[in-house]
């Protein structure tokens, strides 16, 4: 079985291949995700949690890990995190739930390397 981290590692790769493959379809994706995820009136770190809610609310594995990594780049803290994880449980329910491991399992495995998870002011 997988870390999360080879999960992502893993689907990264997939990724480039398709980038490789369907150059034009991906170009496109990527650029609607720019825009979408771009600061506006939502800042992009308030729309990584609603990417990340909706990941965990259709259970889309690589898409959970990409966003909480997304999240956490854009400052995201673990307590927030968390709080957007419980927002996915009141709309999914409980195979929403079930993914929440997951997300525990990536913020478990940043031992450190994550320096926007911050629990009283120390990093975790």
């Amino acid at each position: 079985m997988q870390t999360p981290k080879e999960a992502l590692t893993e689907f990264k790769r997939d990724k480039g291949n398709l980038n490789a493959e369907l150059p034009d379809v991906m170009a496109h994706l990527d650029g609607l995700f720019q825009a979408s995820l771009a600061d506006g009136a939502l800042t992009t770190k308030a729309k990584e949690f609603i990417v990340l809610g909706i990941a965990l609310a259709t259970h889309c594995e690589p898409c959970i890990l990409v966003h909480l990594e997304k999240a956490l780049a854009a400052g995201a803290t673990k307590a927030e995190i968390l709080e957007a994880c419980g927002v996915a449980i009141a709309m999914g329910g409980g195979t929403t739930m079930a993914c929440i491991p997951l997300v525990l399992k990536y913020l478990a495995t940043c031992d450190g390397l994550c320096p926007s998870i911050l629990q009283g002011g120390q990093t975790v």
